[in-house]
């Protein structure tokens, strides 16, 4: 029985597979919903993550019950640190990663990754943490982000909704709220369509 347990611990070569495959699912799902909204500045710069937050959630909670381990919402996160480092700059590397690393640390226990209410906390971390990017470009990052090339209207905009106390808060309570909308909705999915057949415990 201990064994089993012990095993139960481990990664298997599925597990890598599922987290692979979602990430990337949720990758394109992302590129594709950022294409289709970003004619709309105010809504890319206010609402994208927000929008990101609900539409990601039912693949995130799958992928996170599936598993059923420890891991996803760091390995989802790095995967979001790598590609922040190549398109947006270096120095976005660390506030994705110490996102995920946060986000994990929201799961430690027994049974986290089977529990809604954990699996809710880690997304809406991470949601916050794609909310807020923009945001650090300018509060943190801003000789960095300068150094990048942009263009002067896109750090003047950034800068207008960034540094607006009414437009950050409404950005980030939009985005938590959606987040913990898209886990509820997910984990209603989930009971009814994977759960009762076995698929996730």
């Amino acid at each position: 029985m201990e064994n089993e347990k012990s095993t139960g611990n481990k990664y298997t070569v599925k597990d890598a597979a599922i987290i692979g495959i979602f990430c990337a699912v949720m990758f394109v799902v992302f590129m594709v919903y950022s294409t289709l909204t970003g004619a709309s500045l105010f809504y890319s710069m206010i609402f994208n993550a927000a929008g990101a937050a609900l539409i990601l959630a039912p693949f995130y909670v799958y992928m996170c019950m599936k598993v059923g381990k420890h891991g996803p919402a760091l390995v989802y996160n790095i995967m979001w640190a790598i590609i922040a480092g190549l398109m947006m700059g270096p120095f976005m590397i660390p506030w994705f990663l110490g996102g995920g690393i946060i986000a994990e640390l929201s799961m430690c226990g027994k049974d986290a990754y089977h529990d809604i209410k954990r699996v809710s906390i880690s997304w809406v971390i991470t949601a916050l943490v794609r909310a807020a990017h923009g945001m650090s470009e300018i509060w943190f990052f801003k000789d960095a982000f300068l150094a990048t090339g942009v263009s002067e209207q896109q750090v003047q905009v950034q800068t207008q909704y960034y540094t607006d106390p009414k437009y950050v808060l409404l950005s980030l309570a939009v985005t938590a709220i959606l987040a913990v909308l898209g886990c509820m909705i997910s984990n209603k999915l989930i009971v009814k369509h994977f759960r009762k057949s076995g698929a996730i415990k």
